[in-house]
């Protein structure tokens, strides 16, 4: 029986924990960026984006093609362009928004 109780009490602290923060790097030109994950999320001050070639998406949320300008294959972005890239993902709704 004690056994059942730390393991569900192990189940709810595991659950809690706050997501990882993605690795921040220096580029070529001395910028700081966010070293992106293109197979699962990329996580930036409590924000987490899915990110893959083509399309960004929040959890709850639509996907949503990446903003102009923004190459994600280099596999870093800069902080401005994470904000664009979740602010494009915001703005594509969630399900029961009404984009069927």
């Amino acid at each position: 029986m004690n056994r059942w109780i730390y393991f569900g009490f192990a189940l709810l602290v595991s659950a809690c924990s706050p997501p990882t923060q993605a690795p921040l790097v220096t580029d070529a030109n001395g910028q700081t960026a966010i070293q992106i994950n293109t197979s699962g999320l990329t996580c930036y001050e409590s924000t987490c984006l899915e990110i893959t070639r083509g399309s960004v998406r929040a959890i709850g949320h639509k996907r949503a093609r990446i903003p102009k300008g923004i190459d994600v294959i280099s596999g870093t972005v800069t902080p401005d362009e994470f904000k664009r890239m979740r602010q494009s993902a915001m703005l594509a709704g969630g399900p029961g928004s009404g984009n069927r």
